[in-house]
């Protein structure tokens, strides 16, 4: 296997051979430098594909990239939504993620390649059986940071996550009156749009309250915001809630959230038990500590509804 370097470079020969470039902005070539392989798999991210294909149609990069590199199988790697498998120049299906509770991203792009090296290459197991086997080998390591390439019980346990509908949007539900509040619901934001999920952000979408002098002015704004927030809600599958600080509009959201059968999936980074309880006891709601594996999961459970 040949993964790419940022020190240097490797010149490789081999029967079964699978190239990872891990250089997004500007994947190389594998036969640039002399390499060969009787058969070769490619293993790309969705812009590394395009990049290295020299087209932004995911299949007619996958062509260009099997003619220019004499490679056999391509990997097509899309983070929350699994990995697309083309052989020859068929699109072959796509593997899915497995469910896990939490998300350590660092290492699992190399976990990936190696998994499936290890399963097609050593193991002779045809594309898309390995590709699954890699995707359950980084669920575990996700998981529990347990770098393994080998099937065991608890892979054979993991629940593949089934996206029904991509388009379903994301409802951020947290308060933004101070720059510390503000700033992480532009992460969520950054990072929900980073993964294609759509989502509706109440302070992008309807804005803080405009003072009025005047209280009947005061009570329309007041019931625009309202308005405004409530229907995003409604046009959501799912909820992310940051909980710490138990702020009164994002508890209010959890509640109408659960009321209408919406998941909800909440960040409390600072824990206090009794702020939890209620959440902790309405069905279809979870609590994390950890900002990615929190992301991810509120994605899963959107697109799988």
């Amino acid at each position: 296997m040949r993964f790419g370097f940022m020190e240097g470079d490797a010149i490789v020969h081999g029967d079964r051979v699978v190239f990872d470039p891990q250089s997004p902005k500007k994947p190389v070539s594998f036969k640039e430098n002399g390499s060969t392989a009787k058969s070769l798999a490619v293993v790309l991210n969705a812009q590394e594909v395009r990049t290295l294909g020299k087209d932004q149609d995911e299949l007619q990069a996958v062509r260009n990239v099997q003619q220019s590199e004499d490679a056999s199988v391509v990997l097509v790697k899309s983070g929350p939504h699994g990995c697309r498998i083309y052989v020859g120049d068929t699109f072959r299906g796509t593997v899915p993620p497995y469910r896990t509770d939490r998300v350590y991203k660092i290492g699992s792009g190399d976990i990936f390649s190696a998994a499936f090296a290890y399963h097609w290459a050593e193991k002779g197991m045809a594309p898309d059986l390995a590709a699954d086997a890699a995707s359950r080998c980084v669920a575990r390591y996700c998981n529990s940071r347990r770098p393994t390439v080998l099937l065991d019980d608890e892979t054979s346990t993991l629940e593949p996550v089934a996206i029904k509908d991509e388009k379903a949007k994301v409802y951020i539900a947290g308060p933004f009156f101070t720059m510390a509040e503000l700033w992480l619901v532009e992460q969520a934001c950054r990072a929900l749009d980073s993964l294609g999920v759509s989502f509706f952000s109440p302070y992008h979408e309807a804005g803080l309250l405009r003072d009025h002098t005047d209280d009947q002015a005061q009570q329309k704004e007041i019931e625009r915001v309202v308005e405004a927030d409530i229907k995003g809600l409604s046009e959501c599958k799912a909820v992310f809630a940051i909980l710490d600080g138990c702020d009164p509009g994002t508890i209010f959201e959890i509640g109408w959230a659960v009321r209408h059968n919406i998941p909800v999936v909440a960040l409390s980074q600072n824990p206090k038990p009794a702020d939890q309880t209620m959440v902790r006891g309405s069905r279809n709601c979870s609590i994390s500590d950890d900002f990615a594996s929190a992301i991810y999961r509120v994605a899963w459970e959107a697109w799988s509804r």
